[in-house]
């Protein structure tokens, strides 16, 4: 009986440590993915995917956001230029982690079709809690720690014009 529980001992570190790696890459992975996702949703206005990866209050203050510029007539034009992330803490079914965020934006007047805001390169500490619910970790909320804006010679401006796609030929039956 003891060579069991000293067996046990052993191995349970082992086997929580896997744990938290596994939990590591895929809170990492869902902060990727929600980060693309905002510059994909306010370039398409798909926000299927953020749904499924916020809790309720989290997305909607997200829409309030992007509506409101949408309803302006304007839409965000960036890209990500660094993400960093802090280790992570786990408290039972949460965590929290702590980014840096570098990100070159803009905002273009869909109506004029120029900039309404020339690009801006901005660093951010954010802090993001998330919940695991059934198996993935879902933001349950963003906070914004730290943002500063520096200017940098030659900012890259992200391209206002949308991607056209060519006709696709009809399929005969």
């Amino acid at each position: 009986m003891m060579r069991i529980l000293t067996l046990f001992f052993l191995l349970a570190p082992l086997y929580f440590a896997t744990v938290n790696v596994d939990d590591d890459k895929r809170i990492k992975d869902a902060l990727l993915k929600y980060n693309y996702g905002i510059i994909k949703m306010t370039k398409s206005g798909d926000t299927k995917l953020l749904k499924n990866m916020l809790s309720q209050e989290a997305y909607f203050k997200l829409m309030i956001w992007a509506d409101s510029w949408k309803f302006s007539n304007l839409a965000m034009v960036a890209q990500i230029n660094d993400l960093r992330f802090s280790p992570i803490a786990y408290n039972e079914n949460n965590a929290t982690i702590r980014t840096m965020e570098n990100w070159t934006y803009a905002y273009a007047d869909l109506v004029k079709r120029d900039y309404a805001l020339e690009p801006t390169t901005i660093f951010y500490k954010v802090k993001y809690t998330l919940k695991k619910h059934h198996g993935q970790w879902i933001i349950v909320a963003v906070e914004n720690l730290q943002e500063e804006a520096f200017e940098k010679p030659n900012t890259h401006k992200p391209k206002v014009e949308q991607k056209k796609e060519k006709p696709k030929e009809s399929v005969k039956r």
